[in-house]
């Protein structure tokens, strides 16, 4: 049997699942997140899944932080704590940062070691 569109008499999916759903794989991602990688260690599998993920492919590691942190960052709270002069100040120095990034030659941030197969040898196999 075909389903054709919106049947009269049928409510659908009731309002929220998707939702609850939702809310319940991430409730279940957070708690393996947050479990210890072994008993009575202070080290979370989360935790360990980052340094891993930083050694084993740097790269991916920053594409995944940069991922996560907001687009724009905040800075209200210590804005509103300097004066007229220091956020003048702050300003300039931000200015000659850009300058100087724009003149710099382009650097890597992370260059990976290569990885163990990838190292040639004198032994044939």
């Amino acid at each position: 049997m075909s389903r054709k569109g919106f049947q009269p008499g049928h409510t659908g999916r009731p309002r929220g699942t998707r939702n609850k759903l939702a809310a319940r794989v991430i409730e279940d991602i957070f708690a393996h997140w947050t479990e210890p990688v072994a008993p009575g260690s202070d080290v979370s599998k989360g935790q360990e899944a980052l340094r891993a993920l930083h050694l084993e492919k740097p790269g991916e590691y920053l594409r995944l932080i940069a991922s996560v942190l907001p687009r724009e960052f905040l800075f209200e709270a210590t804005v509103t704590e300097l004066n007229d002069d220091d956020v003048d100040d702050l300003i300039l120095k931000l200015r000659q940062r850009v300058i100087e990034a724009r003149a710099a030659p382009p650097t890597l941030l992370a260059s990976p070691e290569p990885s163990p197969e990838k190292v040639s040898s004198d032994d044939p196999d």
